[in-house]
This record gives C-alpha cells, structure tokens and sequence, in this order.
C-alpha cells in the first residue's frame, strides 16, 4: 500500500483517444487492387479463435477437412509428395531455421517455397516463391480459384457428409498446397502452425526430413501445459524412415521426442554445432545467439535434402568445410521481426517478436548487448503487449533487469476510428491477422499488463528508487507519435512481447505497400 501511497497512478498516462489516429505515418497506397482488398476481407472473416482449436476432435476433423478440400482443388497426396518437403516444428526459431533453410536451398538454384505463420504485415508474406512473398495479383488469383471452389463443395455437401468453409489457418495452409503444386517448385520448406500432431500441416505423409527446433512453453491451453506433453505434440510430424533433426533440448523433452521416434519407426539425431565445422566462424545475418542454434538445425535438414535428392553423400557433407551456398544462404537469409534493428530519424528500434519465457530472456540478452556496444547513453523505452493467452508477468519478469526509463503498453493495432460503439481498423487492406479488436477488452488487457509491470517492479528492491513511467496506448500509431515527440535525442525502443505488435510497428515504420 506504501507503493500506491507515494507513486501515485498519475505516473501511468492512458492514451486511450476516441478520435481518428493523430498521426499520419504512412500514405494509403493507389496500388492495392480491389480485388486484392476484396479477398483478404474475406479471409479475415475466415478467423477462428484458440477456444475452437482445444478440442482434439476439431483439430483431427481439419486435418480430414483439408483432404477434403483439396480433392475438390483436384490436388492428391501423391501431388503433395513430389513437393520434396522439409517439415519443421518447435516452439521457438523454427520461422528462423526455416528461412535459413529456404535461402540456403535457393543459393544452390533450386525454386523454392516457402511457408511460415503467422505473417507480421500481410497474409501473402505466409508463401513465398523462390524467397519472395506471392504477388498481390497471384495471391488474389490463387485465392478465389481456392475458395470459390470450396465454397461450391460446402454448398453441394450433405446432411449425412457435411462439409464446413476452413477457419483461416487452414484455409491458407490449402491454398499453400494448392499454389505450390500449381507453381512446380522443386522443394518445400512448410513451418508447422501449432504443434504438431493434429497441425493442419500434418497431411504431409511422405516429407524428406523433419525437423523440431528448440522447444519450451507455449500454446499450452491447446498442446499441454508441460514440456514433456508439447515435446510429444511437436514430434507428431515424424514420419516412418524419414530422418528427424532436433537440437539441444531440457532432458525430459529430449526423452519424449526419442520415445516418439522409436514409435514412429524414424531415426532421430542432434544437429552438431556450428563450432564442427572447419571453416567457423562464419556470417549469419540473424542477429542473437539463438540464431546459431537455429542455423545448425538449418544446415543439417539441407544436408538430409541434398542426400536424398540431390545425391550427395551425408557423411562427406558433414565432414567436408561448409560450402559457398551455405554460406551465402546463412549470410544473406531475411526473416523480419526477429532481432531486427530499424533506424529512423527520430529512434532506433529493436525488434523482436519473442512470446515465450525462453524467446523473451534470448531479446532480453540481444537488447542488453546491442545497447552496450553504444557510444552515448540514450533513454531505453519498452514497447510491449503479449496476447490472452500468455501471462504478462512471466514475460515481462526477464525484462526488469534491462531498466527502461519508459514503459508502454500498446495494443497491436495500427490505427483505429469509431463506427458507432464498435472499433474497427481503418485501413481495409490491413490484414492483420486480428483484423478486429474488441477495444473494451484491450483496455482491460493493458490494464493487467500494468498490473503485472508494477509488481515485479515492487519485489525487486533495487528498482524502487526509480520506477520508469508508464504509458498505455490504443494504437501503434499513438504509441510512435509518442516516442517521435520523445525530447530525449534517439531513444532505444525494444519492441516484443508478440509478433502482432512488432507487425504493426514495422508497417507504420515501414509505411511501404507494393503490389509485389
């Protein structure tokens, strides 16, 4: 009680404003089609919510549905297999340990697609063709030959065989198929949505490898609320005779996922690190220490590849020094919102769309070392929110040690008007995957995000001679306008805590909207 007597809640600013976003960051593009908007105001009304996905049977009943779909897009197993796909799963890195994969496989010329969720800016950024995101035309094209021919499939369904429009992960996870049997790539890279086991992904019957990154706590409403229970979710995609990669993890993980692989008639081995190759150290473009971890598991899923269908011999792969095409594949690899670092006039920003104790403790560590290597010392901001299903205090605990001078909870919503008593985003080409928001809940939310920041703050004595102030903002844009009128010269703003938040700060950032 003596904390509320003498920091009084004066020192928390709510930004909660009724009227239309304050600053204009970025200018609406000309260039988005129609038909572009068209189709992404139909696929958001394709969402579905994390209490639908609990349930065992819902999430068995999609992976049947999806067969079902794509029987009617005229797309078989056999179709799906001559993807020569590598299949990952985990709870953190795998987007990571994907794109590695992806750029890798594409410097020794093969065409490659790629899918990952979820996207930060837009949901054609989940397939990518040769590493670029699907054009705005393609996606459009791709998408209405999807969904209007299963549309036409739910509409001829019967009582006794009923078939239901896909929520939206499913759906994209259909037309992924869909769009890389139609585009002939030679190989897949395909990151699992949630899990495993009963992912819509796991149609995959015949994948060349599988792969399971670092694992930890998440989803645990719908994977379990152990590691032992999400390890063995995560194992699901093994497959008989197919060679399974993981790296280090906590013993009892690593117990379950070596019961799963003897189970599943698969073998199982540890990818080596990066140090076993003779001509390290070498480039990675990913910033953080993780990012080694998750470039050897890339490695060893291109040398399992490259075996099987490329025919080199695995044993002089991992032997011989890293070729010119790993190399360049590690060191020119893209993957936004994962230690990235973005400069404006006004602040530098880090960014990191960790959502796990462990991912947050990694940023944490990449934040602190990065701001240590600084000449002058700036102001540090927080930038943070986590989502329903994640506890605020657990992630942020990590986050006290850093000392912010400025903390901000934000919701991760661009910009926002009113439209009578309901909030709805302005821009009917965001497609964000929380295309809408029930603000009156988000007030809420941000009011436990404080809650949990003022807590921690309490139980950690070295702090309570000074308590940074706290800001709670709508939106994104109000949350930017506030540190561009920062009076401190370029304050360091770390951005995490969910990959919706860093998605919305890097498009008002970014305020690019090409048609490619």
């Amino acid at each position: 009680m003596k904390f509320f007597s003498y920091y009084s809640f004066h020192i928390i600013s709510y930004r909660f404003f009724t009227a239309p976003q304050i600053r204009k960051v970025a200018s609406v593009s000309k260039t988005i089609s129609d038909r572009y908007q068209e189709a992404i105001l139909t696929l958001n009304a394709l969402q579905t919510n994390q209490l639908k996905l609990k349930t065992t049977e819902r999430r068995g009943k999609s992976m049947n549905d999806i067969l079902r779909y794509l029987s009617y897009l005229n797309v078989q197993l056999d179709h799906i297999d001559q993807l020569n796909i590598i299949h990952v799963a985990g709870t953190k890195g795998k987007g990571s340990t994907c794109a590695f994969t992806e750029s890798i496989l594409r410097q020794y010329g093969y065409k490659t697609g790629f899918f990952s969720s979820p996207h930060l800016i837009e949901a054609r950024e989940r397939i990518r063709i040769n590493g670029k995101l699907i054009s705005k035309e393609k996606f459009v094209d791709y998408f209405w030959q999807c969904y209007n021919a299963i549309c036409n499939a739910v509409q001829q369904s019967t009582e006794k065989e009923p078939l239901y429009m896909p929520f939206y992960f499913s759906f994209l996870t259909t037309m992924m198929f869909y769009v890389f049997v139609h585009e002939k790539i030679d190989v897949a890279i395909i990151e699992v949505g949630i899990g495993g086991e009963l992912d819509c992904t796991n149609i995959i019957k015949t994948p060349i490898v599988c792969g399971i990154a670092s694992l930890g706590l998440d989803h645990v409403k719908i994977l379990g609320n152990t590691i032992e229970q999400i390890a063995w979710q995560k194992a699901g995609i093994f497959k008989k005779d197919v060679p399974a990669i993981t790296v280090p993890q906590v013993p009892s993980a690593m117990d379950v996922l070596f019961e799963r692989a003897k189970e599943k008639h698969c073998q199982l081995t540890i990818a080596p690190s990066l140090n076993h190759y003779s001509n390290y150290p070498f480039s990675l473009s990913l910033a953080g220490d993780i990012q080694e971890i998750n470039a050897s598991l890339a490695i060893q899923l291109v040398f399992h590849w490259l075996s099987a269908r490329a025919g080199k011999s695995y044993n002089e792969l991992l032997e011989a020094p890293l070729s010119k095409e790993i190399l360049q594949g590690l060191a020119t690899c893209r993957w936004s919102g994962r230690n990235e670092l973005v400069t404006t006039n006004t602040a530098t920003y880090y960014l990191d769309g960790a959502h796990t104790i462990e991912s947050i403790e990694q940023c944490k560590n990449w934040f602190m070392n990065s701001i240590s290597k600084q000449q002058t010392p700036t102001r540090n901001i927080l930038l943070f929110y986590c989502s329903n299903d994640r506890d605020p205090e657990v992630l942020l605990q990590p986050l006290m040690t850093c000392k912010f001078d400025c903390v901000a909870f934000c919701s991760p919503v661009t910009s926002m008007t009113i439209d009578g008593n309901s909030h709805t985003d302005t821009k009917s080409s965001n497609d964000q995957w929380r295309a809408k928001v029930d603000m009156s809940g988000e007030i809420g939310r941000l009011s436990l995000h404080v809650a949990a920041f003022e807590k921690l703050w309490l139980s950690t004595l070295e702090n309570q001679t000074n308590m940074p102030s706290i800001h709670c903002f709508h939106t994104v844009s109000q949350a930017l306008a506030w540190i561009d009128d920062s009076k401190s010269l370029k304050p360091s703003v770390l951005v995490t805590g969910s990959l919706y938040l860093v998605g919305a700060v890097l498009k008002l950032l970014d305020g690019n909207d090409n048609d490619e």
